[in-house]
């Protein structure tokens, strides 16, 4: 198999899971209520800040391939507390240990695979590769969500929480197969590393495109925060059931919301990516706000799918253009830098709108942030036919 053959086969393995989102009912089930579920996100959050810098520096100064099967281990780790999960502190230890894997393999995997390309002289194709990558990915989680909700519903989470951990070790073997060509390990001291990294985030064409990136995955995961209790909510009173009864209809919601929209995203003729990446600051809140307004299973799930669409044309453009502004050398660490400042921000989020759901209610908490994120995703499309026009633009498609 040759080497784009390893990198897709490894993003199957990585990102076909058998629970998705259906986890939150998990946590619900072990008696983890709405606001220490926020709390968990919040911590999760503050682990990137904590460990995106020390682990983006291991993928710079001593190899991306290692970072990333560093983070692999860690997932399988994080998946094992998973299934003995019994209480709180055990769901804070799952969070420590699944977001400290995540950072060792953000940024890293990524820049494993530019770099590899670049080596080959095959630079030119990472939009193609990883459109690829991501159909291909996408395919195989519809599936896999779908036949772990099911599972799920019939004989408890233990058996998709097994099949995913099964898939990790999977992705690690993979891993380990792959060669890393090209890399060049920053010979500088450590903090003025970090330090000339840091600095790359304030460049003028890098902030900007950092900050509208935060808003609009504030808005997504205000949408799709809750949003499966949210939806089985509305269908135990449609259909008369109870909420671990419609865990099966729950899967297929996800993959309808969640995956499929993503693979129509990253196929979006150009023209059609770059009309979504304008206005999803905008829209995404809107159809937060109208799922409030008209609470109907079956309109929740048109509007979950069509954030789906814009989000995935939205963040596949925004990560495109990231590889192509960042220097190689310092690619690892920026990016690591750049989920570290997102990590806070996600962290206040996430703890405020857990505890708004237990004290307002989930309706309430989802129009209240909506209206919110609405404003400041205004604030941005204003700015982006004035002083923030350039920085904006996608550069990486007149390249």
């Amino acid at each position: 198999m040759n080497l784009i053959g390893k990198y897709k086969l490894l993003f199957v393995f990585m990102n076909t899971g058998f629970i998705g989102n259906l986890v939150v009912i998990y946590y619900l089930s072990k008696g983890i209520t709405y606001g220490q579920i926020g709390l968990v996100s919040a911590i999760s959050a503050l682990g990137f800040f904590l460990f995106e810098v020390p682990t983006g520096v291991v993928a710079d100064k001593v190899s991306r391939k290692t970072s990333v099967l560093i983070g692999m281990s860690l997932f399988s780790l994080g998946t094992v507390i998973l299934i003995f999960l019994r209480n709180f502190p055990m769901l804070i230890a799952y969070a420590v240990v699944s977001s400290l894997g995540s950072t060792f393999v953000s940024g890293s995997l990524q820049a494993w695979l530019f770099d590899n390309l670049k080596h080959l002289s095959l630079e030119g194709m990472y939009r193609e590769v990883m459109r690829d990558v991501k159909t291909i990915t996408l395919v195989s989680s519809a599936f896999s969500i779908s036949a772990g909700a099911f599972l799920a519903q019939l004989y408890g989470f233990t058996i998709p929480l097994l099949l995913t951990l099964i898939m990790e070790i999977g992705a690690f073997v993979i891993a380990l197969s792959i060669p890393e060509y090209g890399f060049k390990k920053v010979v500088i001291p450590y903090h003025l590393h970090v330090l000339h990294s840091a600095r790359e985030l304030l460049r003028d064409d890098l902030l900007p495109l950092i900050l509208v990136s935060i808003t609009v995955t504030m808005s997504v995961n205000q949408f799709r925060k809750f949003f499966e209790p949210y939806l089985g909510e509305m269908l135990t009173r449609s259909l008369g059931t109870t909420l671990m009864g419609t865990l099966g209809l729950l899967g297929i919601a996800e993959v309808l919301v969640k995956t499929l929209p993503r693979l129509v995203g990253i196929r979006l003729k150009r023209e059609w990516s770059v009309k979504a990446y304008k206005i999803a600051p905008l829209t995404i809140p809107v159809f937060t706000a109208l799922s409030v307004l008209f609470q109907n299973p079956i309109f929740a799930v048109v509007l979950g799918i069509i954030v789906g669409v814009i989000n995935a044309a939205f963040g596949f453009n925004v990560s495109v253009e990231f590889q192509h502004r960042i220097p190689s050398e310092k690619r690892a660490t920026v990016l690591s830098l750049d989920m570290m400042f997102s990590a806070v921000v996600m962290a206040v989020f996430y703890a405020l709108y857990g505890f708004a759901v237990d004290t307002f209610g989930l309706s309430e908490a989802r129009l209240l942030f909506s209206v919110v994120l609405f404003g400041i995703g205004l604030a941005f499309k204003l700015a982006s036919f004035g002083p923030l026009k350039k920085p904006l633009e996608l550069r990486h498609l007149t390249e």
